[in-house]
């Protein structure tokens, strides 16, 4: 008997090293606020639910060392699957950090003691995107991808492969990309008003452009973010959905 709760404990251990894994690397669980023992407990609580649907057939490691590198194994899944799944809110964060630059709200980074790392407006919509996850259900998808993945990839059985490397690479190198469609129409107001800010100071050369420029440009471009707002919630909603979709693929590479 003794050997038995031995043995499932070591199981629900190993279930939840591929949940705490991921709870670590998922940017809207790995927020400086919150304490890495609530994720610990976010990671346990998901392994009580999850352990009870491992497959029947799933094989187990025999000896203490074969136990701690499965545990490694799992942790070390876990935390590509957070990856994965926080491209998109790095989407939203580089986007927002473009257009942030763009209409002036960069010069505060100059101004902050602390060295803040993000603008405003990429707080914002990665904020945004955060409670759009929650509120929306679409986290619903995430923990189904998770659940799932456990059926397409068994404990201990992950094998990296070139294929998922570049699968990797692609999720990566679209993030750029991503983000400047997104901040494509705030990009194409600021440059129009700096093009015709130059043209009004070849004009009349005692404007002063900076003074001139900085709020013109904060004003224009948080009007179009404004008029915008309905199409913004859609492709941030796209983006969540896409979510459970790289996580599917990621795991189908592992295994």
């Amino acid at each position: 008997m003794p050997e038995a709760l031995g043995h499932v404990y070591l199981l629900y251990l190993l279930v939840g090293a591929r949940l705490l894994g991921f709870t670590l690397a998922f940017p809207p669980l790995a927020l400086p606020g919150l304490p890495v023992l609530w994720r610990l407990g976010v990671a346990m609580g998901l392994s009580l639910m999850v352990a009870p649907l491992l497959p029947p057939n799933q094989t187990w490691p025999t000896g203490a060392w074969g136990w701690i590198w499965w545990w490694m194994v799992e942790l070390v899944v876990g935390l590509a699957l957070g990856f994965v799944a926080g491209i998109a809110f790095q989407i939203l964060r580089t986007a927002g950090y473009i257009m942030g630059l763009q209409m002036g709200f960069g010069m505060a980074e100059l101004l902050t003691l602390g060295g803040a790392q993000d603008t405003m407006l990429a707080q914002f919509l990665f904020l945004l995107g955060t409670v759009l996850l929650f509120s929306t259900d679409a986290y619903q998808l995430v923990i189904e991808a998770l659940v799932r993945s456990y059926q397409l990839l068994p404990l201990g059985g992950a094998v990296m492969k070139g294929g998922t490397a570049w699968l990797v690479t692609q999720l990566v190198g679209g993030l750029l990309s991503a983000s400047l469609q997104l901040a494509a129409p705030v990009l194409a107001v600021t440059v129009l008003i700096d093009a015709s800010l130059g043209l009004m100071v070849r004009m009349v050369p005692q404007i002063n452009v900076f003074m001139l420029g900085f709020p013109l440009k904060i004003g224009a471009s948080l009007l179009l973010l404004g008029l915008l707002s309905t199409a913004l919630g859609t492709v941030i909603g796209k983006l969540l959905l896409e979510i459970s979709h790289d996580m599917t693929l990621l795991v189908r590479g592992l295994s």
